[in-house]
Parts: C-alpha cells; sequence; structure tokens
C-alpha cells in the first residue's frame, strides 16, 4: 500500500464545488470514478480542504492510498485520461504515510482576481467583471484591517454551533495589478467558510466609497453574523497554492525519518506526555507539532526515538536556523540529530531538556 499526493487544477464553473454530494457535480466525485475505473475498485480522496460552487482551482491538493503499482508518471496519465477536460492532474507524488492532505498543510494562498476593465468573455471564467470602478489604494489600506489573528466571527458563514473558535491568522494580503485585472492574494494557515469571499466583498465596497477603509475593523471588531451579508462571486476565487511542512527530514547518516504534522493538541497536553509517549513507543517517530498550543509548549525540544537516537526538535519560519543548528552540534556532538520543522517562530528562547 502506497500513498499518492496528487495536485490538481479545475475550473470551477461547471461544478457544485470540491466536495462529492447527493445533489450536483462535484470535482470530488470526478477523481474518485476516475480511480475506480482505473483501480477497479472505490477509491476515497482526501484534500486540503473544500472549495465552493464555481471556486477554481491552479494547486488544490489531495491523496490517496492504494496497492495499484504504477508509477507517478502513469498515474497522471491514467488519471488525466479518465477525467474531463475542466479537470487536470498537474502533479504526482509518491509520500510517506504520515502524510496528509489537510493535516499537514502549512499555509495556503487564496487569489481573487477582479477586472476592473471592460467586460472580457476570456477572464470571466476566473476573474469578477466589476460594473464599476474601484479604488484599489483604498481597498489595499483596507485590507491591513484583516492582516494578523484576529476573530474572524463577522467574515464567514460557519456557524458558531459547528465552529466555535473562529480565530483565523492572515500571514499577508498582496494586491497586484496585471493590466485591468487586480489580484488579491490572501495567504493563512486556514480559512472558514465563505470568509475570503465575505472579506473581498467588504473590501470592494470600500474601493466603490460605499464605506471607508476603517469601517474594515469595526465589522472585524463587531464580532456579527450579520455584519457582513454579501459575498464576492465565486468565479473571481481561485485556490492558488497549498504549502505543506517537510514530511521527510534527512539526518547526519543520510538517513530519512518520517514525522507526521498534528493538527490538533488535546486539551492539558503537556511536553511530558509527549516524551512518554515516545518512549512508550506509542509514537514509533518524534511527532511534529504545529499547533498553537504546541507554539506554546516548544521551543527545543530533545527526544530519544525507538533506535536511542537524538532527535532535536525546533520550530523556526527562517533557514537561519542552520546557524543555531551549527552551535548545537558543538555542544551535543555525535548525538544530535536534527530534524528541521518550518511552522511558527518559538515563543521562548532555545532551552535543551
Amino acid at each position: 500500500m502506497i500513498r499518492l499526493k496528487c495536485t490538481v487544477a479545475y475550473v470551477g464553473r461547471a461544478y457544485d464545488g470540491w466536495q462529492s454530494q447527493k445533489l450536483g457535480l462535484s470535482v470530488q466525485e470526478n477523481i474518485e470514478a476516475a480511480l475506480h475505473d482505473i483501480c477497479g475498485k472505490k477509491t476515497n480522496i482526501t484534500a486540503s480542504g473544500r472549495t465552493d460552487a464555481g471556486v477554481n482551482a491552479a494547486g488544490q491538493v489531495f491523496h490517496f492510498d492504494t496497492e495499484r503499482d504504477m508509477t507517478p508518471r502513469k498515474w497522471m496519465g491514467a488519471l488525466n485520461g479518465h477525467l474531463p477536460d475542466d479537470i487536470r492532474i498537474l502533479e504526482v507524488e509518491i509520500v510517506p504515510r504520515t502524510f496528509h492532505a489537510r493535516y499537514s498543510v502549512r499555509w495556503k494562498r487564496y487569489d481573487y482576481c477582479i477586472n476592473l476593465g471592460p467586460y472580457d468573455v476570456f477572464s470571466k471564467d476566473w476573474a469578477y467583471q466589476s460594473p464599476v470602478a474601484m479604488d484599489p489604494a483604498v481597498m489595499e489600506e483596507a485590507s491591513r484591517y484583516l492582516i494578523g489573528t484576529h476573530d474572524f466571527t463577522s467574515f464567514n458563514s460557519s456557524p458558531l454551533s459547528e465552529y466555535p473558535d473562529q480565530v483565523r491568522t492572515i500571514r499577508s494580503i498582496r494586491f497586484t495589478r496585471e493590466g485591468n485585472i487586480l489580484r488579491i492574494s490572501y495567504e493563512g494557515k486556514g480559512f472558514l467558510r465563505y470568509m475570503v469571499r465575505m472579506m473581498t466583498a467588504a473590501l470592494m465596497e470600500a474601493g466603490r466609497g460605499k464605506t471607508s477603509a476603517e469601517h474594515i475593523r469595526t465589522m472585524l471588531e463587531a464580532k456579527s453574523k450579520t455584519i457582513a451579508r454579501k459575498n464576492a462571486a465565486p468565479n473571481g476565487l481561485t485556490l492558488q497554492y497549498v504549502d505543506y511542512f517537510d514530511i521527510l527530514a534527512l539526518n547526519e547518516n543520510g538517513m530519512y525519518r518520517e514525522f507526521l504534522m498534528e493538527d490538533t493538541l488535546p486539551h492539558g497536553f503537556v511536553l511530558e506526555d509527549l516524551e512518554r509517549r515516545v518512549r512508550e513507543n506509542v509514537y514509533p517517530r518524534a511527532y511534529a507539532l504545529t499547533t498553537r498550543h504546541s507554539q506554546e509548549l516548544l521551543g527545543t525540544l530533545l527526544l530519544e526515538d525507538e533506535t536511542g537516537g537524538k532527535i532535536l526538535l525546533y520550530q523556526d519560519a527562517e533557514d537561519t536556523v542552520m546557524s543555531l543548528q551549527e552551535g548545537l552540534r558543538e555542544r551535543l556532538g555525535e548525538a544530535f540529530d536534527p530534524v528541521m520543522i518550518h511552522g511558527a517562530d518559538p515563543s521562548e528562547p532555545v532551552s535543551l531538556k
């Protein structure tokens, strides 16, 4: 049994979203139907997340497990041979079973495109055709209130009964102009339902002069499900790219060690519990933890794996961690077996147990 990671692009116009459903045609069911034809049995796929009806993707990612022995190139050709022209597999990779298309995500990028010029039949499937003028400078000024970690209750339609925690982090919002096309790029770890489209609708209202840039802050602080009632049209939105943490880390002996990215931690999770699980072989590999809880708990953590080797877990967003590791190598000698985790900056100075 192997696990395959696939990158797929699709035009959302003809589909009722990514996820399979009883009524309507989805991207997922098209791909699973293709896999059924290839494998001769039902094969479930797991994506990085859902896209809504009419939303496009340039870099959606999904994984599936199979016993079928084919090279990635042959898998890509076989899948594309069974898929409609508006769904295209761009890449297929063999990955460790620890990889998960949803839970191993580092961040995602969504692009919303707006045509500020005359109606363009060639861009209508991927860019919203604005009937009125907008001021991109005002929109960019307003977007600054959305960057960072906030409670986005006002800017999504996910019910509080199902998603009580509506705090999310937006790493950046960038505006670029390509001729008549204004592209707004949102990067973040995760987004709630309609979140990008509702934020974009509010920015467009500011750009049209119907509200002020400061009104975005008022809406955000209101934490109300009724204050933002508009969604930007789905055709302007594209899931552009999904970035993942490294699935494999190379140790000093040239051997690869697998580790899993956990999405959530149980309440009250402590470092001693992680160490116990590693010692008792509950976790045969040291797990890399990337949640807000782990960011508070982990600066640097030294553990022993089942082979008795030392593993250093370190969280850092920049490649400058290499200079730090060199210093640790001198202190620890041959016992130092680095596993780099590109995630969040450590909340505390480096300390070794």
